[in-house]
């Protein structure tokens, strides 16, 4: 069987740095040198390699390059990974311009955006071409920047439009005051949240309010950088990204589009949460080994979740665990694992939406490790924070000007804040359902609404708003 090969593409600063974390991370996993992209000695790479990197070269001392395009609308982040990298990366997917996007959603999907995506596509057509079984492609992006919100929505929705076939998973960034550095976060969040809904086949939420506190209370960090954000999230995306590298004698290949066939019940219902355990300090974690039971506990704990909710008070419309490491533990996790699932807030018209998944190989950090995804209606909370914060700036019309003078109009902005609103009431319908008793036989037709029906998808997108007013 061909292994599902995996293309990652990451966008503005923040992605470009959880990338670089993320690349050296699965490097060391695969055996690979990060600098070079070589293996000690010409032996064959650890796991299943090629869903993630392509071999340059027929000898024992070809180079393993990852399957990646990294694009900036300003040239500091990845001056510097060509600068931290070796020769590990395409030099040719390594793309910037000199601009910058000034935090303006507007800038990265209306304006210098639209200059860099036909080089852009030209690379990711260059990466598929390299492959043999596209899987699907991961983007990394923050939704709080102008290059992450906007040329992240634009290049979305235009992988799809090409490559519908492809399973596109989004891993945004959402912003927090906490670690904020752009006053239009609110804004361009929210925007981008009318591509995530309509194009993205997933969402995989990472909220900087929760990452912070998580940072501050479970690695006892006074005051969390970036760094350590990310280094939060470089775990969690290597445990998830486990199951597509590594397979064995309990477990075959789980590819992105088997992981989100299983977590997306409907295609209005693709924002997903994670936590990660064990939370140790990296510097202790060699000391300090957490046991099973305590891991699975840990991962459903409100406080552990990588978003400011509290999934344990909302509804889990699908659930995904992923372990790593060694597997005596399987038969004690598989009994955990049953028990907790007895506690889960579950929707009873989704019975069957628990899914387990091992993998042999540990991670760089911990002997043993776990991942959950979650598709929980709770991510509406984190939903409606951000549309708070945005209410607050356009009830004023605090900074419009900077999006109105790229060519956004007024009728545009309202559009998206209302399909925000209609994703946030699909979870909110989606809680109210599952919490009633179950009335009905497991034949019976699941229940819809107008807002979370999957032809919400159909609602106008921004690019069709901006040809109308161009017409």
């Amino acid at each position: 069987m061909k292994v599902n090969n995996t293309i990652v593409i990451s966008i503005g600063q923040a992605g470009n740095q959880i990338a670089a974390s993320f690349w050296k991370t699965i490097c060391q996993e695969h055996g690979i040198d990060p600098m070079t992209g070589q293996t000690a000695q010409g032996q064959a790479p650890r796991g299943n390699w090629s869903a993630f990197f392509t071999k340059l070269g027929e000898s024992t001392s070809g180079s393993y390059v990852p399957r990646a395009v990294m694009v900036d609308l300003e040239p500091s982040v990845i001056d510097n990974i060509k600068a931290t990298s070796g020769s590990l990366f395409n030099p040719g997917n390594l793309i910037s311009r000199t601009e910058g996007a000034g935090g303006n959603f507007a800038v990265g999907y209306l304006g210098a955006g639209r200059e860099v995506l036909p080089e852009v596509m030209s690379r990711l057509d260059s990466e598929i071409d390299k492959c043999d079984n596209v899987g699907g492609i991961i983007v990394l992006h923050a939704t709080g920047g102008g290059s992450g919100s906007g040329f992240g929505a634009l290049l979305i929705e235009s992988i799809k439009e090409k490559y519908p076939e492809f399973p596109v998973l989004s891993c945004a960034v959402l912003p927090s005051p906490q670690v904020s550095s752009v006053v239009t976060e609110p804004y361009n969040t929210v925007f981008t949240l009318n591509t995530l809904r309509r194009a993205a086949d997933a969402c995989l939420i990472f909220d900087n309010e929760a990452l912070f506190e998580l940072a501050h209370r479970k690695w006892n960090i006074e005051s969390p950088t970036v760094d350590d954000l990310n280094l939060l999230i470089t775990e969690a995306l290597a445990g998830l990204t486990a199951s597509m590298r590594f397979s064995g004698f309990l477990t075959v290949e789980i590819s992105l589009r088997e992981l989100l066939t299983n977590l997306v019940p409907q295609p209005s219902l693709h924002f997903l949460m994670c936590s990660f355990a064990p939370l140790t300090p990296p510097d202790r974690s060699k000391f300090e080994e957490m046991g099973v039971e305590e891991m699975i506990r840990s991962l459903f704990d409100n406080g552990s979740v990588f978003a400011a909710c509290s999934p344990m008070e909302g509804r889990f419309l699908s659930t995904a665990v992923l372990y790593r490491g060694i597997m005596e533990d399987k038969p004690l996790a598989d009994s955990a694992l049953a028990a907790m699932r007895e506690q889960l807030p579950l929707t009873y018209w989704i019975p069957t939406a628990f899914k387990i998944g091992y993998v042999e190989q540990a991670g760089i950090s911990h002997r043993k490790s776990m991942v959950l995804l979650a598709n929980n209606t709770e991510i509406a909370r984190v939903l409606d924070r951000i549309c708070h914060n945005f209410d607050k700036l356009w009830q004023r019309k605090a900074f419009a000007n900077w999006y109105l003078n790229e060519g956004m109009s007024e009728e545009q902005i309202n559009a998206l804040r209302a399909s925000a609103q209609e994703l946030i009431q699909s979870y909110q319908v989606a809680e109210e359902s599952g919490a009633k008793a179950k009335v009905q036989d497991s034949s019976a037709d699941y229940p819809r609404s107008s807002a979370s029906s999957d032809d919400s998808r159909s609602g106008m997108s921004l690019r069709d708003l901006v040809d109308r007013r161009r017409a």
